[in-house]
């Protein structure tokens, strides 16, 4: 019985290392011909050339800090390509459901996710980002990556990047955001379409709220301040 379960295991250690080699060489694959056909640098210079491309410096200063510590707290701590907690816990939501339901994606996975791919879901895909993120981090600095992401990311009701979502929603340039309306904007990317104002102005505000909460855990905010935010009328045209 044991030389039984010993040799099930190491038919099953064989099998996981070479699916997980299989899965790696056809990730780094899809990897070499993205980059081959629009170079990171010039896919960047493309998005940084748009009209309506924003600087952190022309953005009300809270916008990038609500974002960060919304969906990336980790951001400017962590050294390494991958955040590790963030794919244990993806991990382990995997396995309990039988499927790939979340990435424990950062904001430069989502950033080269978002410059090259599409929003399907794949262990190989997966592979291919993580090669473009180490690409992104090794050539830009974490600033420039957080401003690109909220260049980029989509808000709801059609609108990509903080300017358009600035504009479409309030009528008012990205430094022109009161706190309320740019804490506001911030919990939009991680649902926009469910969050879209348009249709769900009280999930959005609760999304606010979440997003306050995390300001504050991250002593971005006193307690008072966040709940001064969130009682800010906010009006969308």
């Amino acid at each position: 019985m044991k030389k039984l379960l010993k040799k099930l295991i190491l038919y099953t250690l064989i099998i996981a290392i070479s699916v997980g080699g299989v899965v790696v060489y056809f990730g780094h694959k899809e990897y070499k011909e993205v980059i081959q056909t629009v170079p990171l640098n010039v896919a960047i210079d493309e998005i940084r050339q748009r009209e309506d491309y924003v600087p952190l410096s022309e953005m009300n200063p809270i916008a990038p800090q609500a974002m960060v510590a919304t969906e990336d707290d980790r951001l400017f701590e962590r050294h390494a390509v991958l955040d590790f907690w963030a794919i244990g816990r993806a991990t382990w939501r995997n396995i309990t459901s039988f499927r790939l339901v979340e990435g424990g994606s950062t904001i430069p996975q989502q950033v080269a996710k978002n410059i090259y791919f599409d929003h399907s879901a794949s262990f190989v895909r997966k592979i291919s980002e993580y090669f473009v993120t180490r690409d992104l981090l090794n050539q830009y600095t974490k600033e420039e990556i957080l401003e690109l992401y909220l260049n980029i990311i989509y808000y709801g009701d059609g609108f990509y990047g903080i300017y358009q979502a600035s504009e479409g929603y309030f009528n008012v340039f990205p430094n022109e955001l009161n706190d309320g309306q740019a804490t506001l904007l911030m919990g939009l990317p991680q649902a926009p379409s469910y969050y879209a104002l348009s249709t769900n102005l009280e999930g959005a505000k609760k999304r606010q709220k979440h997003v306050l909460a995390r300001m504050v855990e991250e002593k971005q905010l006193t307690r008072e301040r966040a709940d001064e935010i969130y009682e800010i009328d906010i009006e969308y045209k």
